[in-house]
């Protein structure tokens, strides 16, 4: 089942699974993100592929569509993601 997003705020949120490279006509990325209802696939954009460049399988992500950027003519306008990853915190045992 693939995320929907309509309006700006509409976010999904779980733990990446599987990224996939050049899938579909468009060769596109595809991000499979287990949530709470089952695994949801993202199509990548270009600037979703470029800040999800840094999340690792099995990281706690989330995605928030933020809009559409303003066109530049001749194009489509961008579509803008914020990507959150939730870091492990992990504990110092020195006695610093």
């Amino acid at each position: 089942m693939d995320w929907i997003y309509e309006k700006d705020g509409d976010f999904i949120e779980g733990i990446l699974v599987q990224v996939q490279p050049d899938i579909g006509v468009n060769k596109s990325m595809l991000y499979s993100i287990e949530t709470p209802e089952g695994v949801k696939n993202v199509w990548g954009a270009a600037i979703l592929d470029q800040r999800m460049t840094f999340v690792k399988v099995g990281e706690k992500i989330k995605i928030t569509f933020k809009g559409l950027a303003e066109p530049t003519p001749g194009k489509k306008p961008a579509k803008i993601f914020k990507v959150e990853v939730d870091k492990p915190i992990i504990a110092s045992t020195s006695d610093e």
